[in-house]
């Protein structure tokens, strides 16, 4: 029952205008291009292609929550001509109990603003513009006035004495960001990072008449690739974002290992949020697809209650190039 009322507080309390909400995050987040950063949009910089769609699909806290949080994203991107990249995702987040669900469907561009004929140093700015769509099923809440003793339940069945409606939001929502790539063809080390800002404009996000402005989200992320062989490659990176109060800090790497005499790549590696879970990292590449999963081990003060159950997350991505083979993009 407690875990219950917990987690019915928390959305009444977002409902409500009381608390600033911060965005969903994936685990696997240099799988989300677009999400993470818009000046990635259509952008590759080892070898072409023509078009590339990539999901993911997040589920967690079904441990303590009776109904898990999700997040689900699809997206799709292609370069333009040479120097330019199109696309658009689409990113969901249901919240548990009273369906508080927060949708994103963002349209971008980017750009790639270095001219440099050997390609070793490429710098990309991206823009997105698109719609924020943020609702609540009041009525699929339960409170303590609906807990039976009886049956030690609660039921649908008894009154709750509350008045309040549904509710619904559509806002104008806007990003930005920079990416910036070292792709020396020789060099064993390949260096990227960039920084991005999402909801530039900060839309009002209150169910209610206050006004409730979302903050911006800022993400900083970098990383390399280390190749040591053909066979074998190490790919370390770190990204923080930070919104209002809180901080998202993820550290680890990836390792891929080229099968002999194959097309089969095996990744696997670890990373680790601050003050929130260890993550396992399992995933195969097979020519244009990338098969990733990742399980969080929750690591934070709710551990006592999850015992270390966290987040399953699973990804895809798939590139498509007509001529010519594809090389390895950022994932």
């Amino acid at each position: 029952m407690k875990r219950n009322i917990i987690i019915s507080a928390i959305v009444m309390m977002i409902t409500t205008g009381s608390l600033q909400s911060q965005d969903h995050h994936f685990s696997q987040f240099d799988a989300t291009l677009q999400y993470l950063n818009p000046a990635l949009t259509g952008m590759s910089w080892e070898g072409p292609f023509d078009w590339r769609a990539n999901t993911s699909c997040r589920s967690q806290w079904g441990s303590i929550a009776s109904r898990p949080f999700t997040n689900q994203l699809l997206a799709f991107d292609m370069p333009f001509k040479k120097e330019y990249g199109l696309g658009g995702y689409i990113v969901n987040n249901s919240a548990g109990s009273g369906h508080l669900n927060t949708l994103n469907f963002m349209l971008g561009g980017a750009y790639e603003i270095t001219v440099d004929p050997s390609e070793v140093h490429n710098l990309y700015v991206g823009a997105q513009l698109g719609l924020l769509h943020r609702s609540v099923r009041v009525s699929e809440l339960f409170f303590d006035s609906q807990y039976s003793y009886s049956t030690g339940t609660y039921d649908a069945g008894i009154s709750s004495g509350e008045n309040i409606p549904d509710k619904s939001i559509v806002r104008f929502d806007a990003n930005f960001g920079f990416y910036y790539v070292y792709n020396e063809k020789n060099n064993t080390l390949k260096p990227h990072g960039g920084l991005s800002l999402f909801h530039v404009v900060m839309p009002n996000e209150s169910l209610t008449g206050l006004k409730t402005r979302m903050p911006i989200r800022w993400i900083f992320t970098a990383g390399t690739e280390y190749i040591i062989n053909e066979q074998f490659k190490l790919m370390p990176d770190f990204m923080v974002q930070w919104e209002a109060k809180a901080v998202d800090f993820v550290i680890g790497t990836l390792a891929g290992y080229l099968i002999k005499d194959t097309e089969y790549r095996v990744l696997s590696g670890f990373s680790y949020r601050n003050k929130d879970a260890v993550i396992i990292h399992l995933g195969l590449n097979h020519k244009r697809c990338w098969y990733r999963m990742s399980y969080d081990l929750n690591t934070s003060y709710l551990k006592a209650y999850t015992k270390m159950k966290g987040g399953l997350e699973f990804s895809v991505i798939y590139l498509f190039q007509g001529k010519e083979e594809v090389g390895r993009t950022f994932i």
